[in-house]
């Protein structure tokens, strides 16, 4: 619609910004002239700047335009308007000062669509920066189960980008069995819309991440479902810190009891095991009653291995600490198995590390963790088969490695967390060599690894802090 513009004040820049801009989409305004008899009026500078063409005749510009659809007058002026009024071409539409502040009106909203779209980036800026900076897997579906928002955490757990996932079901974006569960929780928050909890494992890298995950639905103005939400924190830590509580308790309370009972179980036990001996030397070779005799003393010798364990375990004595060389400890637990039936059948395969640094510890107490270990691994053998016997030093970490690896059917991967535990046993024994064992390195300021071997079998690390000052000569 061509249009003149008489009045070049503020209103009439108010006017050309909405024309020229995209706000007035059913109004078209193509505004030829703006009149005002002020050359550096606020319209006209701003008409100019927009080339538009401008005039100080009001008479000349409405007489001699051609085609002009509408004028806008904004003076103020009552005799100007009467003047327009008298000359403006007939079927020209007017609209005059006092219906021009529609034009005031639309210049508010337009200021407040502005006002409110700035809001609206900045709240979506900082809702973006909180999402990105949150520590927690954070991410939204819509109603169809696509990712419409993931945060960082959740790309880089699967060393991914945000972009891989956007558009996305769980199904295309994430491991089947994850995907299959994030699938089922999901669709039971939008059936009970609940906010619901669970603990959710995850493998990442290998292993297992425990994460404790929060979803909630989404909802519209109506109430309807939109889609979800899943905030999901990692508790991998707080769970490990938990099972070592755990696992201090048992070994307290095991400690406490053996502490209690196991002087008393002894002492019977000695004289148990005192008249079974004699009576099987006094009765006769063929005497029928010599095996139930046997049995009687080699359960009352298990019994009492159980109480010496029990007492090993309940003392957690500290270690009298001397400067240790590796291999001796390895070389002395040698001597102590070199006549015991078990190791018959079993060859030893022994690598020392010539120049191994010494440790500080206990000589005793250290040899007794490397005959358990080996005592172990005939038993899991058989009596049958190899051990290999090495020390170590891992210069980057500087600490010395003692390693027993045998080559038996090795540890469940689902019970190699559990061995340590007190009383937990796979072969039916009394399951507190491994605990005594882990106790002695832990006062040594060490541990123990235990893994699968290559070729099948068990491989049991024993990790100390060296010393640097003594090396082997």
């Amino acid at each position: 619609m061509k249009t003149v513009i008489v009045g070049g004040g503020k209103g009439c820049r108010a006017i050309i910004d909405l024309a020229v801009g995209t706000f007035l989409k059913e109004l078209k305004l193509e505004i030829v002239c703006v009149v005002d008899l002020d050359p550096d009026a606020e319209g006209i500078s701003f008409a100019r700047e927009k080339g538009i063409r401008t005039s100080g005749d009001m008479y000349e510009t409405i007489l001699n335009a051609q085609d002009i659809e509408l004028i806008i007058e904004l003076t103020g002026d009552d005799a100007v308007l009467r003047e327009i009024q008298s000359i403006m071409p007939p079927g020209t539409k007017l609209v005059d000062h006092t219906f021009a502040r529609i034009f005031w009106d639309l210049v508010n909203a337009k200021e407040d669509s502005l006002r409110q779209m700035r809001e609206l980036e900045s709240a979506e800026k900082r809702f973006k920066s909180f999402i990105d900076s949150a520590d927690d897997w954070i991410s939204i579906k819509d109603k169809e189960g696509r990712y419409i928002i993931v945060n960082p955490v959740v790309a880089n757990i699967f060393h991914r980008k945000v972009e891989d996932f956007i558009g996305k079901t769980a199904e295309e974006a994430m491991p089947p069995e994850l995907a299959k569960i994030i699938m089922m929780h999901d669709q039971q928050v939008t059936e009970t819309r609940m906010h619901l909890d669970w603990d959710e494992v995850v493998l990442v890298d290998g292993r297992e991440h425990h994460f404790h995950a929060k979803r909630f639905p989404l909802t519209d103005y109506e109430g309807s479902v939109i889609g979800t939400c899943t905030i999901k924190r990692d508790v991998s830590s707080e769970k490990d810190l938990r099972d070592q509580l755990v696992q201090a308790v048992k070994l307290a309370a095991v400690g406490q009891l053996a502490a209690g009972v196991a002087h008393e179980i002894n002492n019977p036990l000695t004289g148990i095991l005192a008249f079974a001996e004699e009576m099987l030397d006094d009765l006769p070779e063929k005497d029928l009653h010599r095996e139930d005799v046997a049995v009687i003393i080699r359960e009352t010798l298990r019994c009492r291995d159980i109480v010496r364990n029990l007492l090993d375990f309940a003392r957690q004595e500290a270690p009298k600490l001397e400067d240790v060389n590796p291999n001796d400890v390895i070389d002395q637990a040698m001597a102590l198995i070199a006549k015991l039936p078990q190791f018959i059948n079993i060859s030893i395969d022994k690598k020392q590390k010539v120049d191994i640094p010494y440790i500080q510890g206990d000589p005793q107490q250290l040899q007794q963790v490397v005959l358990n270990l080996m005592l172990n691994a005939a038993e899991a053998m058989g009596g049958k088969g190899k051990i290999k016997l090495t020390s170590e030093y891992d210069r980057r970490h500087d600490r010395c490695i003692i390693m027993v690896e045998d080559n038996g059917p090795g540890i469940p991967e689902n019970l190699i967390d559990k061995i340590f535990e007190p009383f937990f046993s796979t072969k039916g024994t009394n399951g507190l060599g491994l605990a005594v064992s882990w106790g002695i390195v832990e006062r040594h300021h060490g541990t123990i690894e235990v893994d699968m071997a290559a070729g099948g079998g068990a491989v049991f690390r024993i990790i100390l802090p060296a010393l640097y000052n003594k090396k082997k000569g």
